[in-house]
């Protein structure tokens, strides 16, 4: 399918002839990606409904999309949360939030750790860099983001099985649990976890897992977790088959 531009607002339905961007979206339209008039674009609300529709320029900082056709599109069978440990750089946090965005995350939830450099403090920005990441990639649901006080609070709010990402866990074979509707992965923060939150996360049942044998910053055992999942999920297309010689 050939690449249409893509615009979020979250006051869509699936009868409305026309669709007015926000001032934000407009801008973007209009001096950013330099869409013309009469050009086909699409507005997706977020949960999973898209409208596409030919783009018409109303005033020197406002813009419609004439509805031709609308689309609810399935979400992910299984409601993946990433769970990360608060971390230090705010950059770093968005960093999470727009890789969760992009490989289908339900929600991101930022736990305040024992080895978290300073308390959380949620952002207007996680919002923003998840709408820019489902643009950018194609998605069509935005992922929640919020924070929880502890990983112990974290866990007992989540009703499904999980998966911890441990450093030195050694791990001879890929483990084996149902997951019916909801997963959720959980990362540790720049410190890594704490022997308090080893065994709590151990009592809780959450099901340990090994990256290998490097050490990865927090954002990027995020990602490398959540691409092995979404593979699992067959999101990710057949993969690869390597002849190794």
């Amino acid at each position: 399918m050939s690449h249409i531009h893509r615009f979020y607002s979250a006051a869509i339905s699936d009868h409305m002839p026309q669709i007015e961007l926000s001032d934000e979206e407009a801008h973007h339209a209009i001096r950013v990606a330099r869409v013309r008039d009469g050009e086909k674009v699409s507005v997706f609300d977020g949960n999973g409904l898209e409208c596409t529709g030919e783009f018409e320029r109303t005033g020197s900082h406002s813009a419609l999309i004439r509805v031709q056709e609308s689309t609810y599109h399935r979400p992910s069978r299984i409601q993946v949360t990433l769970a990360v440990g608060g971390l230090h750089r705010d950059k770093t946090q968005e960093s999470v939030v727009r890789c969760a965005a992009e490989l289908g995350a339900y929600r991101v939830c930022f736990w305040n750790a024992d080895h978290s450099q300073r308390p959380i403090k949620p952002s207007s920005r996680w919002h923003k860099t998840a709408v820019e990441a489902c643009k950018q990639c194609g998605r069509f649901f935005l992922p929640k983001v919020d924070t929880a006080s502890s990983l112990g609070e974290f866990l007992e709010g989540h009703n499904g099985p999980s998966v911890i990402a441990l450093l030195s866990e050694e791990q001879t074979g890929a483990p084996t649990f149902a997951a019916t509707d909801r997963l959720a992965v959980v990362i540790g923060p720049e410190g890594d976890f704490s022997d308090r939150e080893r065994t709590l996360a151990a009592t809780m049942g959450a099901i340990p897992i090994s990256l290998g044998e490097n050490t990865y910053r927090s954002e990027v055992a995020a990602a490398l977790l959540m691409t092995l999942v979404a593979f699992k999920l067959d999101e990710l297309g057949p993969g690869l088959n390597l002849c190794l010689q």
